[in-house]
Formats: C-alpha cells, structure tokens, sequence
C-alpha cells in the first residue's frame, strides 16, 4: 500500500525547530547574538516590532522592494537596496541557524523512520531541516543520490523513499556561474543559476556520507528555501530573467504523481492554510478523493479534517493524540 506522508513545522518542533508562528521572535532573538546578522535583526524590530509574524515581514519587505522597483530616484534605489540585502541575510540566517539546532536529537523522527515509512513510499514536507533525511540515511530507507527528487553526486542510486522538499533545503546551495570567480566564460539565458542545488560537503557528513565530496563548486552562490511569504515565487530574480521555476516545478509535479497514486495520506504536524493556496490545491485537488486520508496536527486536526470531508473525501481520520511524537510511539499508527 503506498503512503504518502506531509511534513509540516509542527512534526520537527520535538527536534527544536520553530512552528511559523514563534519563528519571528525565536529568529530574531537568535540573529541579534550573531554579529552578521545583528544589524539585520535591528532593522526587522524597528519595522516589524520585536515579535513579528514571520509571514507578514517577508511579504511586507518584498512588496517595499517591488514598489520601488524602477525608480530613478537614488534615495529610491538606495531604499530598495537595503530591503534587498536585509531580506537576503534572513535567507542566508536560516540555513546557519537551523545548522546549529539539527544538532539536537530527533526521536520521533527516528521512529518513524524505523517503524513506520516503508519503501516505495513518498515524504512530502514543507519543512526546511534535515533531521529527518538523516534518520532515514541511518536507516537505510533513503538515499541522497535521488532521495531529493533530482541528481546529487554522479553515483545512480536509487532510494527506497522519496522526500519531497516543496520550499526548499537548509542544506541546498544555488551555484552561482558553476563556482566561476574569474576569467572569460560564456553564459546562455537562464543559465547562471544551473539546474538543481547542490550540496556542500559538510551537510553530506552529517547526512551520513562520510566519504562523498560535496557537489557545491565554491564560488558564489546562496540558500536554495522560499521564505515563507503570505505569496511564494518560486523561482529566483536574476539579471537573465527568473531561474530555477523549472526546477521548483518539478518537485511539485512529482508531488502530485505522488498524490494521484497514493492510497493512505498522512499529513504530520501541517496545519493546511490558505495562505499556502498552492498547497491547498495539491492536497485537496489532486489527490484522490477514495484516497484514506489521516491528520496528525494537534489542535489544527479537526479543522483540517473539515476541509478534506468538505472536498469530498470519503475516509478521513483525525488523530484523537494530536501530535506526531505521539502518534509516532502509538501502536496503532501500524493500521493508520
């Protein structure tokens, strides 16, 4: 029976990852201890207030960008810059601020990888971290050569379990010009980003690949995540037009295979809304209706419920324990 499974921010809060409600406050008061990072912080407290909500200061700064986009005005320009580089530092932050947490334990994500995601099953998450990605490695259900739904490394290894990460990667790196610092070098349109992240060799290690060199070439290059925006593009501004759309539609059309296939969904932790319209969709339109649908989403649970009976579904089950570090000690996940 194929499963597909939805990770959502309340499925690694056990490891120590934030929910996106606390992320604004837990961010900031991280980044106003680190010193590149700290005027960063400043600036976000004077606009946003100490505690913002994380969704309104991504959309907040990228429609101040965009409003300023085109004029000739320098005190415009100089504006406009500055909410540029203030939101690239949050998107550089988040990758070293969640290095330091997948240190931390990750218990029931190492449950599940042992008892309950089984081959041939498909893991989607909305989930920047990688704790989860390390339990399965250890486990020998996942393997990163394809694990991600795209190439890593040049080895052709097939993995048990597909993980599906929709917005992105703490540890995918965007190569900016294959890692060309100098010199002549040709570059076609749409070109400079390449087509998929690479990884660098550290996050391998701690992945679990000892002895496999990291595919990041060095150079320039930035995070591969969509911060979490009231509206995503996912695709990346570049002087050559946008970048990487291809790559992020790819993922999403695995996902909806995926779906369209699936006889169990199981969504962890994921609390379905609105703002996240495209998601919505996914789950709620492509996935079929006679498809047996579990929710394990705390005090969201019967909520998200409510709007899988009222798409149409016909078995839909709502986890009486409400969180995944639960459901995942419960002997009853086996019949879910």
């Amino acid at each position: 029976m194929s499963t597909v499974y939805v990770f959502g921010a309340g499925s690694s809060k056990h490891v120590g990852y934030p929910l996106a409600s606390t992320m604004g406050a837990e961010m900031l008061s991280w980044m106003s201890k680190r010193e590149e990072y700290r005027y960063t912080a400043d600036f976000i407290k004077e606009e946003f207030g100490g505690a913002p909500n994380i969704e309104d200061v991504i959309t907040k700064l990228d429609a101040y960008i965009k409003s300023l986009e085109g004029s000739e005005e320098l005190e415009d320009r100089l504006r406009r810059s500055n909410a540029a580089h203030q939101r690239g530092k949050l998107r550089e932050a988040v990758p070293v601020w969640f290095t330091e947490i997948h240190t931390n334990p990750a218990p029931a994500y190492q449950q599940f990888a042992e008892r309950i995601v089984q081959p041939g099953d498909v893991i989607i998450t909305f989930n920047y971290d990688d704790s989860l990605e390390r339990e399965l490695k250890r486990v020998g259900k996942w393997d990163v050569s394809q694990g991600y739904g795209f190439q890593i490394g040049t080895l052709i290894q097939p993995s048990p379990v597909l993980v599906l990460k929709l917005h992105g990667s703490m540890n995918w790196l965007v190569s900016i010009f294959g890692g060309i610092t100098s010199g002549a070098f040709a570059a076609s349109d749409n070109s400079s980003l390449g087509r998929y992240p690479c990884i660098a060799t550290d996050y391998l290690k701690y992945l679990g690949y000892i002895d496999m060199a990291g595919t990041f070439p060095g150079g320039g290059g930035f995070p591969s995540l969509i911060l979490p925006g009231r509206t995503k593009e996912f695709y990346y501004h570049t002087s050559f037009g946008p970048e990487h759309e291809e790559f992020f539609s790819s993922l999403w059309s695995q996902a909806a295979a995926a779906l369209e296939r699936a006889e169990k969904l199981v969504l962890c932790g994921y609390g379905l809304l609105p703002v996240d319209q495209r998601a919505c969709d996914l789950l709620l339109g492509v996935t079929r209706k006679e498809t047996s649908v579990v929710v394990v989403s705390g005090g969201d649970g019967r909520r998200i419920s409510e709007s899988f009976r009222a798409a149409g579904f016909q078995s839909v089950e709502c986890y009486d324990g409400g969180y995944f570090e639960t459901w995942v000690e419960s002997p009853s996940h086996i019949a879910v």
